[in-house]
């Protein structure tokens, strides 16, 4: 007999007794899927409890104005800083969506993949979980500004519940600018920033001027 035809006697019989069942079928039916999702969205404000994927952070330089340029530096989740160029192969960052470990392997190391050094891991993932809140919405308006510069781009690679990546847009400079709202974005900004100069993926040219056309 079916549960339904087995409640619609008892109603007729022992309303109360009904109540009590069709609360404990619910219950069952409701809650058997709750494990299912270990990670909570990067914005449901439970950030100590996201697990990142293979990737933090990434600072990428295209430019096509008068050499082929696609290189730049990636973090890992254990800390690894590593330098990629991908320059002489057809390799794109995959689209500004949802994405995966996978897709973002075959970009960085479609070519030059090499180790740099271990950061420290504490610093990188208070970092990153404070700007776990940011997100592409609140990016702030596109500027253009220079001319034949490239674009430097600054991202941070966010879990989803599917176990994809949200690839977020921390800071854009080059031709064009765009910066975040969220003032939580500014420490991993200057952080990525710091990396960038260092392995000469983006350079200050006027140590009195804002640099914006190569890459701070």
């Amino acid at each position: 007999m079916s549960t339904l035809r087995c409640i619609s006697r008892l109603s007729r019989r022992r309303p109360l007794l009904v109540v009590i069942t069709a609360a404990l079928l619910l219950s069952q039916l409701t809650g058997c899927g709750s494990d299912i999702v270990k990670t909570p969205p990067a914005n449901s404000g439970q950030a100590s409890s996201v697990v990142p994927g293979k990737y933090l952070f990434a600072a990428l330089y295209t430019n096509y104005a008068w050499a082929k340029t696609n290189k730049g530096l990636v973090v890992l989740s254990n800390g690894d800083l590593y330098r990629f160029d991908v320059s002489a192969t057809a390799a794109t960052l995959p689209e500004q969506a949802l994405t995966d470990d996978v897709a973002l392997s075959r970009y960085f190391e479609a070519a030059s993949f090499e180790f740099v050094k271990s950061l420290n891991k504490d610093q990188l993932d208070t970092l990153w979980r404070a700007s776990l809140p940011v997100s592409n919405k609140t990016l702030g308006p596109q500027q253009s500004i220079c001319r034949d510069a490239g674009n430097f781009l600054y991202l941070q690679f966010q879990p989803t519940a599917s176990r994809q990546q949200q690839q977020v847009t921390l800071y854009q400079t080059g031709d064009f600018r765009q910066q975040q709202t969220d003032e939580r974005a500014k420490a991993s900004v200057d952080y990525l920033i710091k990396l960038a100069v260092e392995q000469k993926i983006a350079w200050q040219l006027d140590p009195n001027g804002n640099n914006w056309c190569s890459g701070m």
